[in-house]
This record gives structure tokens, sequence and C-alpha cells, in this order.
């Protein structure tokens, strides 16, 4: 199968306050994972042994355009580095809460493999795993088709959904992910908006963190 391989993409502030735990929970409960780290204008981060890290500096025009890169630089960086492999990209603001094998993540990378909302009808890139180097090269290039500086918020989401008129999506179910409260069968639980402040899920998230 190769290297498997984790990733996940922020600034420096996410990076310190989500992404450093996710990182250490993943450590502890996947050890034989690879985790790679693309850190946007880092500056003095914590550096974990066993992440392999990437950076950059960018500066941008508006806060909106700052916010849809830092959403979508993971999805840019997975076809520049994993273009002929594997890999798996989960929410940097995500958290570990259990073990998984070797084979799981053999099968759920193969084609594509995308969280499904679990209210509504759409597919989300808190969860993205593939094989499939055609589908990396057309988020890729769908993704860059317009400069950076006019990116707008959810434009990862927006190249996700375009592509699911063309791609068959595999949904990755409950036992990939569970958004605001931990469920038995969930490798990964992950905050959304407002859940990222709020002590009533915030609780559930904490009791993870290694």
């Amino acid at each position: 199968m190769g290297v498997r391989t984790l990733l996940i993409g922020c600034d420096n502030a996410y990076y310190e306050k989500w992404a450093v735990p996710l990182l250490r929970s993943l450590n502890y409960f996947v050890p034989w994972l690879e985790l790679h780290a693309h850190i946007v204008n880092p500056d003095g981060y914590t550096q974990l042994d066993y992440v392999k890290y990437t950076t950059e500096h960018r500066t941008f025009p508006t806060q909106d355009s700052m916010t849809a890169y830092l959403q979508a630089v993971r999805f840019k960086v997975a076809y520049e580095e994993y273009i002929n492999q594997s890999v798996m990209i989960v929410d940097a603001d995500s958290i570990c809460t259990q073990a998984f094998f070797p084979e799981e993540y053999d099968q759920v990378v193969q084609g594509q493999t995308i969280l499904r909302h679990p209210k509504a009808d759409r597919w989300l890139a808190g969860f993205f795993a593939t094989n499939n180097p055609v589908f990396l090269r057309d988020y890729y290039n769908l993704l860059i088709s317009e400069p950076f500086n006019l990116w707008q918020y959810g434009r990862d989401q927006d190249v996700l959904r375009e592509l699911s008129f063309k791609y068959n999506y595999n949904p990755a179910g409950l036992r990939w992910m569970k958004i605001g409260k931990p469920n038995k069968e969930s490798v990964f639980l992950t905050l959304k908006g407002d859940q990222k402040t709020s002590n009533k899920y915030l609780h559930h998230y904490n009791q993870f963190i290694k």
C-alpha cells in the first residue's frame, strides 16, 4: 500500500489551539500513521517529532480571502505532495477518539470518500480520503482556477460540490467522523461554528486530549 498519510492545513494560531491536540491524539491512537501538518505563516509553532511539516508565507488582501485560503490549502498541498499516493484529510479542529487499523485506511481511501452532512443534502470537506490521482488533480485545478486573492469563504466546499456531479463519492459514514458529540463507533470528533466555544460541546472534545 505504501505510506499511509493524514494531512491537515491551517495557520499558526489554529495549529497551536486545535492541531496540536489532534496530532497528539493521532499519535496516541494510530502511531503507524504518517502525520503531515502544513502551516501558513508559521511563527514559532510547537514542533512534534512524529509530524512532517511544510510551511508557507502569504499575505492576503482581505479577511475573507485569508479564511478561504486557510480552509482550502490542505487540498492544494494534497495534490502537490500526494498526487500518486493515498491521503486522508481532516479538519484541524477535529480530534481522534479511538484506534483504527491500516486495513481500514486502505479501504476508506479507495476512490473518494467524503463526509456527508448528517441533516442537510450536501457534502462536507471535514473528512476527505482518496487514492485517485485524477480526482486530486481535478480538485486542485478547479480550486486554483481563480486567483488566491479572490477566493471567498467556503471555496473548498464549493469545489467539492461541483465535483460531486462528476465523481461518485463514498459517504464516510459514522465510523469516521461525528460532529458535535462523540459516538462510540466514530474515529474522529469535530466541532463546527459555535460548538468550538460552547462548554456543552467542548467538554466532550476535552476528554480526548492526550
